[in-house]
């Protein structure tokens, strides 16, 4: 996915501050004008007032961001700009797909239903101009994770302990991580794997030598588990853009809620069957918690 635009999220909560600023401003000065006896207003009390209202002013916007949990990723665009060209992309989807396919053991029991609910929520995603493939992992873990270029995995144990719209919640969650290229930042910026860097401009048609370390360097970051691998604020971008996703699909989006529900009983009774996309930060609780909020803000 490509980079944020964290300046838009900025210019919105300034924009917040200023027009409480200017409202709490106007406000004062019209109850002053309204008393039956006006004290002079001198330089020092003007000062003093406009520096109260602005810091109630910045309270008030410090305090509406807080509450919400998805706020620096309302006005988000996603691109490619500063990563690998989207041929590129595709190209390393697939070669990475073909290094998860000697590592697991990819079934097709139940893919109609996995392809059917993916592509639903895929379409009405922010990125539906890309072919999207997903693919069982036959696996006693409750697992989920894609990779770049439209590629997604989930587990036979997490289809077998969702409904469609759970499901749909994980898929779309998925979907989300391509949409904000997560993965693929992720490894264009690895320390351990920058050596690949060199080989993205010549992706497309490598041959070859070159052609052997690309699949070496594929092999070794599907074997690093770097495409389960995502941060916190990672994780709660594609819980946004995933909830929305799946709502605009015609799916429960309170699916997402009774899949984290799921996981927290799970995680009760056995932790080592949730895979990184339940066992990592952020905490299941606070995914709960923010999915609730998200939906009734859609509402």
């Amino acid at each position: 996915m490509g980079p944020r635009s964290p300046r838009i999220g900025n210019l919105t909560a300034i924009t917040l501050v200023l027009t409480l600023f200017v409202s709490s401003f106007w406000s004062a000065a019209a109850q002053k004008r309204g008393q039956d006896r006006p004290e002079p207003l001198t330089v020092g009390s003007a000062i003093s007032t406009i520096l109260v209202v602005g810091t109630n002013a910045l309270t008030e916007a410090s305090r509406v961001l807080q509450s919400d949990p998805y706020w620096q990723f309302r006005e988000t665009h996603y691109s490619n700009a500063g990563l690998i060209n989207e041929q590129d992309e595709m190209q390393l989807g697939n070669r990475l797909n073909m290094e998860v396919g000697k590592r697991f053991t990819l079934v097709s029991l139940g893919q109609e239903r996995v392809n059917r609910i993916g592509q639903r929520v895929a379409r009405a995603g922010l990125r539906s101009d890309i072919v999207y493939r997903f693919h069982i992992i036959r696996d006693k873990e409750i697992n989920a994770f894609s990779g770049p270029g439209g590629h997604i995995y989930v587990t036979t144990a997490l289809m077998n302990l969702a409904s469609d719209d759970e499901l749909a919640s994980v898929l779309s969650h998925e979907v989300s991580h391509i949409v904000a290229r997560h993965s693929l930042k992720t490894i264009q910026q690895s320390q351990t794997l920058r050596g690949l860097a060199d080989l993205f401009g010549s992706v497309t048609g490598i041959a070859g030598d070159t052609a052997q370390e690309f699949g070496t360097a594929a092999a070794a970051i599907v074997g690093s588990g770097l495409l389960a691998v995502h941060n916190r604020e990672e994780e709660r971008e594609a819980d946004f853009l995933g909830v929305r996703a799946m709502s605009r699909a015609g799916f429960n989006a309170n699916g997402m809620v009774t899949m984290f529900q799921k996981i927290q009983r799970v995680g009760r009774e056995d932790s080592s069957l949730l895979g990184p996309i339940f066992a990592d930060h952020p905490a299941v609780a606070e995914r709960i918690e923010n999915t609730r909020y998200e939906i009734n803000r859609m509402k």
